[in-house]
């Protein structure tokens, strides 16, 4: 009896280490779909905020700061959800796509302080159109994170038999 109770204790054991534990390869793509849903729908929530008339400055960084959190928490997730078969591409795309999400956010959260001022000085002015070209490049990049994450759960998907909907 002791001795079986020592050989369960020990297979949870390695279960639980992620030794010997094969993911389904569903289950395995979905986890990775939900971590980048959970970001991006947080975005999208920030954008409907800035973009309703008479938000807040308050409102707004409130908002980005829930978005930043979800996203970092996001990335974290993904992190920890490890290899599926030794092939860790699937994971980096989606952690490369949610750091770049994070960089955006941050860069985004610069612009806050212009909202709503009547009067720009020439000096933030350049510093605003600065700051705005910089969001344009980094939603550039940030997009072809996206087709490069399609492109990846699509060889991924063929590499392990996955039918993606």
């Amino acid at each position: 009896m002791k001795k079986n109770l020592v050989l369960i204790l020990g297979w949870v054991l390695l279960i639980l280490s992620g030794c010997g534990w094969s993911w389904n390869v569903v289950e395995y793509n979905d986890n990775f779909v939900a971590v980048v849903k959970e970001c991006t729908d947080s975005t999208q929530d920030l954008f409907n905020v800035y973009q309703t008339e008479g938000s807040t400055i308050d409102a707004i960084l409130e908002s980005l700061n829930v978005s930043v959190d979800i996203c970092e928490e996001s990335k974290t997730k993904a992190s920890k959800l490890g290899d599926y078969d030794k092939d860790s591409s699937l994971k980096d795309a989606v952690v490369g796509l949610l750091s770049t999400e994070i960089e955006y956010l941050k860069t985004f959260w610069s612009t806050s302080r212009y909202r709503n001022i009547a009067d720009i000085t020439a000096e933030d002015k350049v510093a605003y159109d600065w700051v705005v070209w910089e969001l344009y490049q980094m939603e550039e990049v940030l997009n072809s994170k996206f087709v490069e994450l399609q492109q990846v759960q699509e060889s991924f998907a063929v590499k392990h038999g996955l039918k993606l909907e």
